[in-house]
Formats: structure tokens, C-alpha cells, sequence
């Protein structure tokens, strides 16, 4: 299977206020073929400081089937250590959710380019926000 570019996001929440958009618009750009969630990791820290990994199966019915789109074959690709890392960072009564997102709308441009003859010759992600301020400070604003 060809893949397209994945990129890994991770969505912190200094007080998580889980209302299920975030899943919705996720499962819209899936359901799209836009994007394919190949992976997500949820962590908490408890306002003592105590983490807690929690596995996608773990999670109430409701919150599990919210999360659905995303094939149980692809999880795995955060680990352990992963997590490890993550907690480090977070503050008290926190939350993080990673995700690895393939940019399935990608593969056909990938193969396009393949059979032109083209190569990848450098790849760079700006974020929203950051494109927003360039344009921001470029309007004289």
C-alpha cells in the first residue's frame, strides 16, 4: 500500500472540555478521504501530577465509537516512550491527544510526480497560525 505524507499533531488541553467536534471533524475528513487517522494516544495528568495513558478500547462505549474511524491495523505507531516524552511537558490536570495523520489526498499527487520523473526535494509544514500572522503582519496589521 502507497501511503501519503503523515503528519504527527498532538492537541494539548489545559482543561479538556471533550464536546466531540474535534472526533466529528475528524471523521468527516476521513469519511472525505481527505485525511486517514492512522493513530492516536490519549494521556491525562491528574492535578497530583499521576499520568495516565489511555488506550483507545479503554474508553467509554460512546467515546470509543467516536473514535472509530480509525482502523484498529494502523494503531501502534506511538509507543511507551512516546508517552514518557509527553508527560514531561504537561502541567497538572492536563490532557494531550497525538494523532498521526496520513495525507491520503496526497498519494495520487505523489504518483503523479513519481511518474514525471520528480523528486521530493524539500518538505515543510507551516502551521495555520503561523500563515495567518504572515499575512497579518504583510496587510500592515
Amino acid at each position: 500500500m502507497r501511503h501519503g505524507p503523515v503528519d504527527v499533531v498532538m492537541l494539548a488541553f489545559g482543561e479538556p472540555k471533550p464536546d466531540g467536534s474535534v472526533a466529528e471533524e475528524l471523521r468527516r475528513l476521513v469519511d472525505q478521504g481527505t485525511i486517514r487517522v492512522l493513530d492516536a494516544m490519549i494521556i491525562t495528568k491528574s492535578e497530583d501530577g499521576t499520568p495516565n495513558m489511555l488506550d483507545l478500547e479503554d474508553l467509554p462505549e460512546a467515546e470509543r465509537q467516536s473514535f472509530g474511524f480509525i482502523e484498529t491495523g494502523t494503531r501502534g505507531l506511538f509507543d511507551s516512550a512516546d508517552a514518557d516524552t509527553v508527560v514531561e511537558g504537561m502541567t497538572p490536570g492536563s490532557a494531550v491527544v497525538a494523532l498521526a495523520i496520513e495525507h491520503t489526498w496526497a498519494i495520487k499527487l505523489r504518483e503523479a510526480l513519481e511518474s514525471a520523473g520528480a523528486s521530493l526535494a524539500l518538505d515543510v509544514r507551516l502551521p495555520g497560525a503561523v500563515v495567518d500572522d504572515a499575512y497579518m503582519v504583510a496587510a500592515g496589521r
